[in-house]
């Protein structure tokens, strides 16, 4: 179908541009920074637990910048009476067969760590099973929407109910493009920006 042709060459475009959108980074650039994100999260793959300070690190790696959101994240795992609750939520997280059931276990509403929600929570999924999971965005989100291919509870945060749907689709794009659930995650982050003028033959998808 030329809707599928469209998205796939989107996809293979657009990953290609990150983590940096901007003139000034070339693609060989961000080639070598995605070999070295890559070569850096294959320490987590296939684990069945996490130490706290890979925990730390998956939060720093996550929020980066984002001051308020890293601190909070934080919270919920340095506390010495909760770090066995958060290894015991995270092991029980990664032997879930249901991605919804491996959500909430992380969730901080739900059973997880205090503070943590989707962005975190899909994270930890992310990192220890690439292949099945990836990252709830908030950005990959916008993209989604603006390529028609999910509408969100609400395009400023990550909703819970968002996960499922917001998966699968990540998962058909990645079946449909030939890519890894990472390369699909990566391509919708960084066109968010562009997500008000993708092209419109691009949209709608059925």
């Amino acid at each position: 179908m030329p809707a599928d042709r469209k998205l796939r060459k989107f996809v293979r475009q657009w990953r290609r541009r990150y983590p940096f959108s901007v003139e000034w980074v070339d693609d060989r650039a961000n080639k070598q920074l995605r070999r070295s994100e890559a070569n850096w999260l294959a320490r987590f793959e296939g684990t069945a637990s996490l130490k706290r300070r890979q925990v730390r690190a998956l939060v720093g790696w996550r929020f980066g910048d984002q001051r308020a959101r890293r601190e909070l994240a934080l919270a919920g795992i340095d506390s010495p009476t909760s770090w066995g609750r958060v290894q015991r939520a995270i092991k029980s997280a990664l032997k879930e067969s249901s991605p919804t059931a491996a959500l909430d276990r992380l969730l901080g509403d739900k059973h997880g760590p205090t503070g943590w929600g989707a962005a975190m929570a899909s994270t930890v999924l992310a990192a220890c099973r690439p292949k099945t999971y990836v990252v709830a965005d908030e950005r990959a989100l916008r993209t989604l929407n603006a390529l028609g291919l999910l509408v969100p509870h609400s395009l400023d945060e990550f909703d819970r109910l968002d996960w499922w749907p917001y998966l699968r689709a990540c998962r058909e794009l990645a079946m449909l493009s030939g890519v890894s659930l990472r390369d699909v995650y990566r391509a919708l982050r960084v066109a968010a920006d562009e997500a008000p003028r993708l092209p419109p033959a691009s949209r709608g998808r059925t």
